[in-house]
């Protein structure tokens, strides 16, 4: 392939990296993957970027590990960095990287309750817990090896697989208790009413209020019993007419029944 003046121009404003340049990378990377740089996730392609970035600029800094550290300490804020789940999942994935994808794969369809979480922190704490008790047997991810290795993990005293909750509660009283006048004085809760001040605020009532409420009760418990017997009173007296208007002579019970009607429209 014939070499042009454009190829030689394009060589001259790229930098090229030597094998010693590489290998300056590769340790450096190593430092900064221990503190959660993402050299391994999906921010490796913009780490990287910036490092080279970085080179480009300052082609007279030689590639050193001590330069990449400044590389990134410079623009620290502008690089992605993992959390220590990700961080741990991402090396632990370096172990088998097929494995690592299936298991990738099957825990995105989960996220139902009373399933696995496969968000956040969470989901990276499941791959590396699920990976390293299949990969342990030499196994492939399937639903049944998934099963049996959640089941092993679960009877073990150790870290245990993230499950998405039930939903909780987060109203702590019904709809209708809220628009229940007297819960908005707080009765439910002291077992004895509250009175409403003009201004709104709330007070225990007083001994006298506490006293006629008592004696209303008594009474209006009173009068319902005297109500009651005296029903059960009349009753009787009408069974006993009703009675009487079927016996003796025709006379006896026309006599009788003008009685009972005079009685009657008296009330």
């Amino acid at each position: 392939m014939n070499t042009t003046i454009q190829d030689i121009y394009d060589r001259n404003l790229v930098r090229q990296y030597t094998q010693a340049d590489e290998q300056q990378f590769t340790a450096a990377g190593k430092g900064l993957e221990a503190n959660r740089l993402d050299l391994l996730g999906p921010g490796t392609e913009h780490n990287t970027n910036l490092i080279d970035e970085f080179f480009q600029k300052n082609r007279n800094l030689p590639v050193t590990v001590q330069n990449v550290y400044r590389a990134v300490e410079e623009r620290k804020n502008d690089f992605k960095w993992l959390s220590a789940a990700e961080a741990d999942w991402y090396q632990t994935a370096q172990k088998n990287p097929d494995l690592a994808n299936q298991l990738a794969v099957f825990l995105a369809a989960q996220g139902q309750i009373g399933r696995l979480v496969n968000q956040g922190d969470e989901l990276f704490e499941n791959l590396t817990l699920l990976f390293t008790e299949i990969h342990s047997r030499r196994e492939t991810v399937s639903p049944q090896t998934v099963a049996h290795a959640e089941d092993r993990i679960a009877h073990r005293p150790k870290k245990q697989l993230h499950r998405v909750p039930q939903p909780r509660r987060t109203e702590p009283v019904s709809r209708a208790a809220k628009e229940d006048a007297e819960y908005s004085i707080g009765k439910p809760f002291s077992g004895s009413d509250l009175v409403k001040n003009a201004d709104g605020t709330l007070r225990s009532k007083t001994v006298a209020e506490q006293r006629r409420d008592r004696e209303a009760a008594e009474s209006a418990k009173s009068s319902q019993t005297q109500t009651q017997a005296l029903d059960a009173t009349e009753q009787a007296w009408k069974n006993m007419a009703d009675g009487l208007l079927n016996d003796g002579t025709h006379s006896q019970q026309a006599r009788v029944r003008a009685v009972y009607d005079r009685e009657q429209g008296n009330g």
